[in-house]
Order: C-alpha cells, then sequence, then structure tokens
C-alpha cells in the first residue's frame, strides 16, 4: 500500500511472481515496514515467497520460519522478537529509551509501537513547529545503533543493523545471491538503503522527492514504470520487463549449456581417438619385438 491503508495485489501480479519463482528459479521477498499483525493478516493474500520481511527490516521469516539468528544481531539495541507485547515504556533497550525521550521532550508527536518489536513509528501531523523539533533531537540525540527513515511522511526508527537494507544483505549472503542479481521494487526514501544493496531497481511509484530526483536526474539505469503510480498496474508492468528479462537470461544459460555439452563431447571424442591411437601404436610396437625362443632343459 502507498497509502498506509488498505492494500490490494492483483491476481496477474501472484501469477507473474508465480513464474518467476517455478520456470526461471527466481526467489521472492516482500520487504515493508509494516507491524506484525499487518504483514500476518496479510500474508496468505501475498505471491508465495522465499522471505518475508517487515517493521523496516527488523524482523524477517524464511519459508515461514521467523530467523532468531538474524533479529540476535541486534538484540540489544531492541530486544528480543518476542517482545512486541509489552508495552513502550517496559522496554529498556536503547531503542525505546529513545521512543521515551521523543514522546517527552516533542510535544504534539504521534507515536506508535503497537505490535512492534524492532521498531516504532512517529507523526507529526504536517506541523512545522514539531517537525523541527524532532528533527533537532535526532540530530541531537539519535543513538549510534538506531537509525531513522522517512515513511510515506512518517518516521521510522529500527536497529542501524536492521533496516530494509540489512535484511536485503543478510538474505543475499543466506541465500547465495550477488548484488547484481538481485532486484529491487520501490518506491519511498525508507526503500533506499535496499535499493542501494541491489542491481536493478524497478520503480512502479514515486513517493518521495528523494526518490523522484534521484529517478529522474541521478540514477538514468533505474527503471520507472511507464504506468508509474497506477498502483497494481505498475506493478504487473515491473514484473512483466522482469519476466522478459528472466527469459533472456534462461535462454542464454541454455545456450551456454548447450555449447559446453558440445565441447565436452568433441573433447570426449578426441580423447578416444587419441586413445584408439596410442593403442595401435602400442600393439604394433609389441608386433616388431623379436619373440625370444624357450629353451627347455631336460
Amino acid at each position: 500500500s502507498s497509502t498506509m491503508g488498505p492494500a490490494c495485489i492483483s491476481e496477474r501480479t501472484i501469477e507473474l511472481v508465480d513464474e518467476l519463482r517455478a520456470e526461471h528459479g527466481v526467489m521472492f521477498c516482500v520487504v515493508t515496514a509494516a507491524r506484525k499483525s499487518t504483514m500476518v493478516s496479510r500474508w496468505d493474500l501475498l505471491p508465495r515467497c522465499d522471505a518475508h520481511v517487515c517493521e523496516s527490516g527488523s524482523r524477517i521469516w524464511v519459508n515461514g520460519i521467523p530467523d532468531e539468528v538474524f533479529a540476535n544481531q541486534f538484540v540489544n539495541v531492541c530486544g528480543p522478537m518476542n517482545r512486541e507485547v509489552e508495552g513502550a515504556d517496559e522496554r529498556m533497550e536503547p531503542l525505546w529509551q529513545f521512543y521515551r525521550k521523543l514522546r517527552e521532550r516533542v510535544p504534539g508527536l504521534t507515536m506508535d509501537s503497537r505490535s512492534y518489536y524492532g521498531m516504532f513509528r512517529v507523526g507529526t501531523n504536517g506541523d512545522v513547529t514539531i517537525e523541527a523539533a524532532l528533527h533537532d533531537i535526532i540530530r541531537t540525540s539519535l543513538p549510534d545503533n538506531v537509525s531513522c527513515a522517512t515513511n510515506l511522511g512518517k518516521y521510522d526508527f529500527y536497529p542501524s543493523v536492521a533496516g530494509k537494507g540489512g535484511a536485503v544483505s543478510y538474505l543475499q549472503k543466506l541465500f547465495g545471491i550477488s548484488k547484481s542479481e538481485t532486484a529491487a521494487l520501490f518506491d519511498d526514501d525508507n526503500d533506499l538503503p535496499m535499493a542501494e544493496q541491489c542491481g536493478i531497481h524497478m520503480l512502479p511509484g514515486l513517493t518521495s522527492d528523494s526518490v523522484k530526483a534521484a529517478a529522474i536526474c541521478e540514477q538514468p539505469s533505474w527503471y520507472v514504470a511507464n504506468t508509474v503510480g497506477q498502483g497494481v498496474f505498475a506493478i504487473e508492468e515491473c514484473l512483466e520487463v522482469l519476466l522478459d528479462r528472466a527469459r533472456v537470461d534462461s535462454s542464454s544459460r541454455r545456450q551456454q549449456l548447450q555449447e559446453q555439452q558440445l565441447q565436452h563431447d568433441e573433447d570426449g571424442l578426441r580423447k578416444s581417438d587419441d586413445i584408439e591411437e596410442l593403442l595401435r601404436e602400442v600393439k604394433e610396437a609389441t608386433m616388431n619385438v623379436p619373440m625370444a625362443k624357450n629353451k627347455v632343459t631336460r
């Protein structure tokens, strides 16, 4: 969703993802800043995924199983994954200490920690005074191990080791996938660290000025959908482009494998001919050696 409200996904999107995965071996991952409860409620409606990531990259499931190895890398910053049921006032880690500091020092800030364990979200409701106070405390008091990103006008705070970029980097290592083999579909500021970890960039939407400037002026190789901003139609367009690319890559790999097999067969024939020639030479040499007469003594 590009509105933080109800989201929708098209049947065609699911079909395209299924074809990418089944026919071309592409791994697929959903990465979102949404809270756990939102991810879980939408799980069955999403395309089949190899990994799910939510809470701005602080919570990962691999093949439906929570990844505690990743979470343990920053447990000292936000606490363990089973802590989202506790109130923010009961958590002593740096992320939640900063949450309370913001609440105390920036009056009028909207605070959201519900169902989060590895991040929280705040909003200024467009008030320039609150915005200025928030920026000031971020500049002077943000803990070294906590990062911040904007998401559709809201501010997300999360462990620096996590984030969407950290989650993608972890999954690349886990699955053995390089940066050049990774594609990102994204549209907002909090997606940029994820985009930096990827070699292919697809934009179905441009929901922030910084992303728009990067796509238009700074990163000409980024693909901006012709249907940009048109929801599922832009998503489908980007997936169609990726599918065409996957088909070309698959065809090239098949041709390369055929050429390698042909070369292997030719090498095998040459080796077979060499062996036959060697056997003939050995046979001829054996026939030309004088036979010694046997001497029998009675």
